[in-house]
């Protein structure tokens, strides 16, 4: 398609109230492989026509997420040279102003191209938007900044100089702390970018403590309901932990009385971080502290890995510092996280370790099981989740799975392929229906009845059908190829089995087989 076709061709997409003019794919498509100066004249026609092309906001953050992708993959690639590749950044600055008002999302994808592309216009109009109209939320300011975590020095101190001292909003003081800290930390600047600004942050974080403080005593004082309440807790917590690590690393000793406060607080996250900075002053309460709080399975993961940086792991007890403790560790620690259950779990037990081949892995992963409860006032809550090449648990119970199929299900789930995807069943083109009724068939002859299919699954070339079924009088999910097939029981229970779930066990038991036999 030409140049000027397919720039119009995206603007009636983008402009029309059609929801049968909804599929992006063409779009997006033509948009993955895009040259810079033809993405340069999209973003320019969407600047210029910007009321009329943005009507339909969640087109316009598709879009903007589709170009973003391509010049992040264009940056990164090292076939090409770092002129001649950029878009303009008076173009990417006047489209952020317009954007920034109509979606959050989109907005911030402006702002990673601008990160991506690294040159001195592009971080400068970076530090300037950053500073002048941030993101609302620290998460939007997170994707926008992300290109600059694999920026080389010159640019992140570029960056950090075009900031300098001026004001910065508190939804992006967590993420640019958390940028400056990495870039230490990694060896990339030899020195912390807010050093000079030290007394400031430790004023900041003593203020924030003394928030957190009066969130604890009385959380309704901060909203009436509890998703602003909750927001309001997590935006602070992000900023301490921020601000702590900061502290330690610019070694600024007159920050030890304010992190010592701070390290009263309640939130184990806050108490860690906190203690890790002390420590790295050499201040011994920081030292014990994080001693203590290694015997806590949500923060053992970070106290010993802080003890292990300031040498001084030997006084954590062994037990607490092997494999399977700190892989307890990182599942309380997700299992804590509000889109969890946001709090720690009253047990966990391990119930299988092993070394296999894993997806996404080139290498064996030691993989871990535990067994997990929750004491609720209505009644125990338990489930078994998995640690080690990926952090996870189902809603689904697997407890009564075999052990095989718990670790089939999480490696069916975590693996990521693009041969591997299902096509519901109204989805499905002639060919496709085709081979589901053949398989539909094959169910029939393995004695199940009232066959629902719900979608014909693709697995690296093999083709099944998932199916709801009636198996020996139960209500069932079942799977089925050509060489094998596998159903489970089904419920309306919360926490029953789902077909999710059994698509990927068998395409778990398929990988895991395969890998490691």
């Amino acid at each position: 398609m030409a140049h000027d076709d397919w720039i119009r061709s995206t603007c009636n997409w983008l402009r029309s109230a059609n929801e049968e003019d909804s599929s992006p794919e063409a779009t997006l498509a033509r948009v993955a492989h895009a040259p810079p100066a033809e993405l340069e004249a999209l973003l320019e026609v969407l600047a210029a026509d910007f009321h009329a092309l943005a009507q339909q906001s969640g087109r316009v953050k598709l879009l903007m997420q589709a170009v973003a992708a391509r010049m992040v993959q264009l940056t990164a690639d090292a076939q090409f040279t770092r002129e001649g590749i950029f878009i303009n950044a008076e173009c990417l600055a006047r489209l952020y102003d317009q954007l920034v008002e109509v979606d959050a999302a989109a907005a911030s994808h402006v702002l990673q191209i601008l990160a991506s592309q690294g040159d001195e216009e592009s971080l400068s109009s970076l530090a300037s938007l950053i500073a002048e109209t941030p993101p609302e939320d620290w998460q939007s300011v997170g994707l926008a900044l992300s290109p600059l975590w694999n920026a080389e020095p010159e640019a992140l101190e570029q960056f950090f100089d075009c900031l300098d001292a001026g004001f910065v909003h508190p939804a992006t003081m967590a993420v640019l702390l958390d940028l400056a800290n990495f870039a230490v930390r990694s060896g990339k600047l030899s020195e912390h970018p807010w050093a000079a600004r030290s007394s400031e942050l430790g004023n900041l974080l003593a203020a924030v403590t003394a928030q957190l403080e009066k969130l604890e005593q009385d959380p309704a004082q901060f909203g009436s309901q509890i998703e602003e309440i909750q927001r309001t807790l997590n935006d602070s917590v992000a900023l301490v932990i921020s601000l702590c690590d900061s502290l330690g690393l610019i070694a600024n000793a007159e920050a030890i009385p304010t992190l010592t406060h701070t390290m009263q607080l309640s939130h184990r996250r806050i108490q860690t971080e906190a203690a890790g900075a002390l420590a790295r002053l050499g201040d011994e309460s920081g030292q014990q502290r994080l001693v203590e709080l290694a015997a806590d399975p949500v923060a053992r993961r970070r106290a010993v890995a802080y003890a292990e940086e300031l040498e001084f792991a030997e006084q954590i007890e062994e037990p607490l510092r092997l494999p399977h403790a700190l892989a307890e560790s990182e599942l309380a620690s997700w299992l804590a996280e509000p889109p969890q259950y946001g709090i720690p779990p009253t047990g966990l037990e391990l119930i299988d370790t092993r070394t296999q081949y894993w997806p996404g892995y080139e290498e064996p992963r030691d993989c871990y099981l535990f067994h997990y409860w929750y004491e609720f006032p209505g009644g125990r809550v338990s489930n078994v989740g998995i640690a080690g090449p990926v952090t996870h648990a189902f809603q689904s119970d697997l407890a009564n799975l075999p052990v095989d199929d718990i670790y089939a299900a999480f490696a069916g789930w975590h693996a990521e392929h693009e041969e591997i995807y299902e096509v519901p069943m109204a989805l499905l083109n002639p060919a496709q229906r085709r081979e589901a009724d053949l398989l539909e068939r094959k169910l029939d002859q393995l004695e199940m009845s009232s066959i629902v299919p719900l979608a014909l699954t693709f697995f690296l070339g093999e083709i099944a059908l998932l199916a709801q079924v009636e198996r020996e009088g139960i209500q069932s999910c079942a799977i089925a190829d050509n060489q094998e097939w596998i159903s489970f029981p089904t419920s309306e229970s919360s926490n029953a089995i789902t077909p999710e779930i059994v698509l990927s066990i068998f395409r778990g038991r398929k990988l895991l087989r395969t890998f490691n036999h």
